[in-house]
């Protein structure tokens, strides 16, 4: 009997702990930037990394317990370095792709604390990006006999998609009740672009990890 009382109390003990604890979480309205690294797959042959970053806001909605709900808005400039050459009216040209869009990532998060003064959390959900402009900057191959002009294309003519999604994870902290600090990354789930015949069907998607830096208001 005794056993099953110590059992009991550290339970309650535990329970109390957790609901003490989840009292001392963000709710409520941050802002957020991040240094932004894509990493394509598919049709490697085609584009590299590429840096980017992002800017926005979050929200912090309170659930059961120690989860929440964290939804956020992110502008998103992202590039992807070009590993081909490509041609252009008989001329041959290199050129990294670059888009800009907006991001709308719905994270639900755990909420812990391995220090008092240090709350964390692990975040996972869906990503919805919106695809604004896509484009490649095509510069000149120095190498070509006569000089040619440099070119820009529209990369949504060329098989890209207005909308692409990921599936996000993050691990997060919070400093001095209001700093915040995160390494994301995020997995692509549909393609960011899609081209070829069906024999030959090339799929880019985008994959990113991110460092993440915030204000908790």
């Amino acid at each position: 009997m005794t056993y099953f009382r110590k059992i009991l109390t550290i339970a309650a003990l535990l329970v109390c702990a957790a609901t003490a604890g989840a009292a001392d979480f963000f709710s409520g309205l941050g802002v957020r930037t991040s240094m932004e690294v894509t990493i394509p797959s598919g049709g490697r042959g085609f584009y590299g990394n590429g840096a980017g970053f992002t800017a926005g806001v979050s929200y912090s909605v309170p659930l059961a317990g120690n989860f929440s709900f964290d939804p956020e808005l992110l502008f998103v400039y992202s590039t992807m370095s070009d590993k081909s050459e490509v041609m252009v009216d008989d001329h041959y040209y290199n050129g990294a792709a670059r888009t800009f869009g907006l991001r709308v990532p719905l994270m639900f998060s755990y909420n812990f604390s391995l220090h008092r003064n240090v709350p964390m959390a692990v975040s996972t959900g869906p990503w919805l990006n919106i695809n604004l402009s896509a484009r490649q900057n095509l510069l000149p191959n120095m190498e070509a006999p006569v000089a040619v002009p440099a070119q820009k294309t529209n990369l949504f003519d060329q098989g890209w998609k207005r909308f692409d999604a990921q599936w996000g994870l993050k691990l997060s902290f919070t400093f001095a009740e209001s700093y915040f600090v995160g390494i994301t990354t995020g997995v692509a789930f549909t393609p960011l672009a899609s081209f070829g015949d069906k024999d030959k069907k090339i799929r880019i998607h985008r994959n990113t990890i991110a460092i993440s830096l915030g204000y908790n208001f």
